[in-house]
């Protein structure tokens, strides 16, 4: 093979080439998560935890990838070099403390992977510009007394807050992929208020908590994006929701 012949072949492949450094790389950091103590995980802080979980999933992006396609599942749980557990169902998944005790047995870290998705409260909210002629639906709400507008995606089946709400000590982190980016985040509940009908509704819900919000892929549409509240949040306060697009404003009625 040429010089030239090469150059080209690395032209081709280059994407594949850097995914196989950024994993030789991930591998090289430091030890092999999959081997790791999980009695030693629990000890470390947040930031050291977070970072073991993102070398994993670096490190089996493709396998997790080709499982998680074949199995047809929407989450699977990984200890050592075995799926210990997978899901077709959508939403549920298990506690950050529930996939910890998967690796107890063997005293190695659990590790879960997800496939990629999808103050006084108005009643009505505009929606968030996201283009000249474009702008994403909104939903007024608050999350643990914070007033905010969240983005509204029907495609989800969850909802995601910025990490800053959560209020246990995280056990854990899980990897997930938006807009095919990595993410991280953690399972657990949040009160949620919205206004409905005159009246103040109040919920605490499941709710996955991202770290690192404004770095994660839920900022890539829209900048200004606090929370994305999916199609769960609508079941848990059985919402009537007029989405209006020449006033490009959200109208919310409660169907209690």
């Amino acid at each position: 093979m040429t010089s030239i012949e090469v150059e080209q072949l690395l032209d081709r492949h280059r994407e594949k080439f850097r995914r196989l450094l950024r994993t030789i790389a991930a591998e090289e950091e430091g030890p092999d998560p999959f081997s790791f103590s999980l009695a030693r995980y629990r000890q470390l802080g947040q930031s050291e935890r977070l970072e073991l979980v993102r070398r994993a999933g670096i490190i089996v992006r493709d396998r997790v990838d080709e499982e998680l396609r074949k199995r047809g599942a929407a989450w699977m749980v990984i200890v050592g070099d075995r799926v210990v557990a997978d899901s077709k169902e959508v939403g549920p998944c298990p506690s950050a403390d529930e996939v910890l005790a998967m690796g107890e047995r063997e005293d190695r870290v659990a590790f879960l992977f997800e496939a990629p998705l999808v103050e006084e409260i108005p009643s009505t909210s505009h929606w968030a510009p996201v283009a000249t002629h474009d702008a994403y639906p909104t939903v007024p709400l608050a999350i643990e007394g914070e007033a905010l507008v969240a983005d509204l995606d029907t495609g989800s089946h969850a909802t995601f807050v910025d990490g800053k709400h959560v209020r246990h000590q995280v056990a854990t982190w899980f990897e997930g992929r938006h807009l095919g980016q990595a993410f991280h985040w953690t399972p657990g509940r949040a009160e949620f208020a919205i206004s409905a009908g005159g009246a103040q509704l109040r919920r605490e819900i499941p709710t996955r908590f991202v770290h690192a919000w404004d770095e994660s892929p839920f900022v890539r549409i829209n900048a200004q994006r606090r929370a994305l509240v999916g199609r769960d949040f609508m079941r848990a306060f059985g919402l009537r929701l007029r989405l209006s697009t020449p006033e490009l404003a959200t109208s919310i009625d409660s169907g209690e």
